[in-house]
């Protein structure tokens, strides 16, 4: 699965357990976008188990294994955005306000979340 010159394993794995079930697919995506963007992307969290997620009090997207957040501010965003959206991401939340190093870029490639609009879709944290 992690045979690639970008991402390692152990950035896509739960931070409080080790486990790690990011599908393929979204790291095929996130490989596109990455080769894009010509330059690193720091992970800030990638798969989540699901209780580590409900100790942070968030939605499943992370719980799915098809959700990262990036570390990435300013213009940087914006680029992250546009690439994300145009290889298939269909989540996207928006966290740019604050000091630049808590800002980040959440990527997702769900179909749909129960009771959420249509996707592809923008949040604001």
């Amino acid at each position: 699965m992690f045979q690639n010159d970008y991402f390692k394993e152990s950035e896509l794995a739960c931070r409080c357990c080790g486990k790690n079930h990011f599908k393929d697919e979204t790291l095929d995506r996130l490989i596109l976008v990455r080769g894009r963007l010509g330059k690193p992307m720091i992970i800030n969290s990638g798969y989540r188990c699901p209780a580590h997620n409900a100790r942070l009090n968030a939605t499943m997207t992370h719980s799915t294994g098809q959700a990262v957040d990036v570390s990435v501010a300013v213009g940087g965003a914006h680029q992250l955005m546009k690439i994300a959206l145009e290889e298939g991401f269909t989540g996207i939340g928006v966290k740019q306000k604050g000091p630049v190093k808590r800002r980040f870029i959440h990527l997702d490639d769900l179909d749909s979340i129960p009771g959420e609009r249509a996707r592809p879709t923008v949040w604001s944290y």
